[in-house]
């Protein structure tokens, strides 16, 4: 791969060359880029510039990963290729509810057509929240506080999944705007998962619904059986 880096330098200078190394990084870091952001549009152009997608293919398949555009939606993503839970970054259990809460709001949205510019789903703060809620009250589990909750939807946020807002004093809420590559951590079938999970949980059949849990996320995150919501 050193040899590619350096032909392309020659045909197209220092300068794109160090472009597609600090994309390259960038993906590593979040995972998606989305042409949206603030920052990431030199990152969204070179990885899907004709010139250097071969490149960026084949540095990220020998490390393991596909890259996925979707020039539609605008974003570019990076998805291990390997099983192996051992290669993949291990979530909490709460932070892992929290991505499927997001994919099945997300996924409800597109099936009642009610998606925005670039597919993306707008909510808010509170509606999220009272979704996890009534979905860990129902398994008779206590729900983690606002604040945590937050905290954990600023997690997804990194990774370019969604969009955080500022927070409305008046209606003490925020603006949360779901993208479409949450999908693909979280499943094309996530509500059924969701419901799997909640009468699995009311049946105190723990173990098992954390396996079916982790099942789904691969290969972008798997869940560690030893922590708790």
């Amino acid at each position: 791969m050193l040899s590619e880096f350096d032909a392309l330098e020659d045909a197209y200078g220092a300068e794109k060359a160090a472009d597609l190394r600090k994309a390259c990084r960038y993906m590593l870091r979040t995972q998606f880029a989305y042409s949206g952001d603030r920052g990431t549009a030199n990152v969204y152009n070179t990885l899907t510039d004709s010139r250097f997608r071969r490149i960026a293919d084949q540095f990220f398949e020998s490390i393991g990963y596909q890259v996925h555009r979707n020039a539609e939606e605008q974003w570019v993503g990076i998805l291990l290729t390997d099983d192996d839970p051992s290669s993949v970054p291990r979530m909490r259990l709460d932070e892992t509810m929290v991505v499927l809460v997001l994919g099945s709001h997300w996924q409800e949205e597109a099936d009642l057509g009610n998606l925005f510019d670039r597919a993306t789903a707008v909510t808010t703060f509170n509606v999220l929240h009272e979704r996890y809620r009534d979905m860990l009250q129902n398994a008779g589990k206590p729900a983690i506080a606002p604040g945590r909750f937050l905290d954990l939807l600023k997690d997804v946020a990194l990774r370019n999944l969604i969009s955080v807002g500022e927070v409305d004093y008046d209606a003490q809420d925020r603006e949360i705007e779901i993208r479409p590559m949450i999908k693909f951590v979280s499943g094309a079938d996530a509500l059924a998962r969701l419901e799997t999970y909640v009468k699995a949980e009311e049946r105190g059949m723990r173990s098992r619904a954390i396996s079916a849990v982790g099942e789904l996320l691969r290969p972008g995150i798997s869940v560690s059986e030893g922590d708790t919501a």
